[in-house]
């Protein structure tokens, strides 16, 4: 039987318009995005500088490798160290060649670091990389061209210290300067300071001068690094490497200017980098 006419049928569905996002809806949406790629971007930026850190550190270990070698292939001599140019030096070889801010194509000349003509390390060392702190991006105008600096890292002047003489610069004669390895014996070879990387503003001397006398004893003649969250690796004579934190906020934010080419001006009382650095510097005279 056909159906009838008058039979129910189910009502057809209804159509409506998709449904979309509200203007609030929509910068929510935008709101989390941005929150989740900064959180990204932070924490790639903190890898990356992880990395670095890391880095930093394997070079200074590398180079205090390098100053045993010396000292086992020299006769116990330690490599010598100080500040000069090829002219000053005059055929005499520090480690690396490091000579003050008037000199500024020291700063960019790569025969300073791997010459064996100038510099005892490069009878060692062929790759310029070693050589720099990789967050170290400072650059020195030389006739209106800037150009990357060669070296981040210096040497304890206490260690060895030969150009020019002592009594010229600013190490205390009343402190020992260590000649062999058989005068670490004089110190603790564990707190005694190797290897810094130096503030990329400050860095001159293959020398890290470090001012132990009492006319001025609040002077910060070189500065360290702070590029690595505050940190920056430092060798010891023992052959151990540690990422020291500084705490003064002088310190970070005068570790982070781009030319420092006064050091006398550093002068800051009650400093406790600087403190740590003196107490891992050097020590007193038998008898001072």
């Amino acid at each position: 039987m056909s159906p009838s006419p008058c039979a129910s049928r189910s009502p057809a569905p209804e159509h409506r318009a998709p449904h979309g996002f509200t203007l609030i809806e929509l910068l929510v949406v935008i709101a989390i995005i941005a929150i989740l790629a900064s959180l990204l971007l932070t924490t790639l930026a903190q890898a990356k500088e992880s990395a670095r850190q890391i880095q930093c550190v394997n070079n200074i270990r590398q180079l205090s490798i390098t100053w045993q070698m010396y000292l086992g292939d020299h006769e116990d001599k330690m490599p010598p160290n100080g500040a000069g140019n090829a002219g000053s030096l005059a055929g005499r070889r520090l480690w690396a060649v490091g000579a003050d801010h008037l000199d500024r194509p020291s700063f960019t000349n790569l025969d300073y670091i791997l010459s064996p003509q100038y510099a005892c390390f490069a009878d060692y060392i062929r790759e310029p990389r070693i050589y720099k702190c990789p967050s170290d991006r400072s650059r020195i105008d030389i006739g209106g061209v800037l150009s990357p600096k060669t070296r981040s890292y210096a040497l304890n002047g206490y260690l060895a210290w030969q150009d020019p003489p002592v009594e010229s610069s600013f190490l205390s004669p009343r402190y020992e300067l260590f000649l062999t390895g058989g005068d670490l014996s004089k110190a603790s070879p564990s707190d005694l300071m190797q290897f810094i990387d130096t503030s990329p503003g400050n860095i001159c001397h293959a020398g890290f001068v470090v001012y132990l006398g009492s006319g001025l004893s609040d002077l910060y003649y070189h500065l360290p690094a702070a590029s690595h969250r505050r940190n920056s690796p430092v060798s010891f004579a023992d052959g151990h490497v540690d990422n020291h934190r500084w705490r003064a906020n002088e310190t970070i934010s005068l570790a982070r200017e781009s030319w420092i080419p006064n050091h006398l001006s550093l002068q800051f009382p009650n400093n406790p980098d600087l403190a740590w650095l003196k107490q891992r510097a050097s020590v007193l005279k038998s008898g001072d």
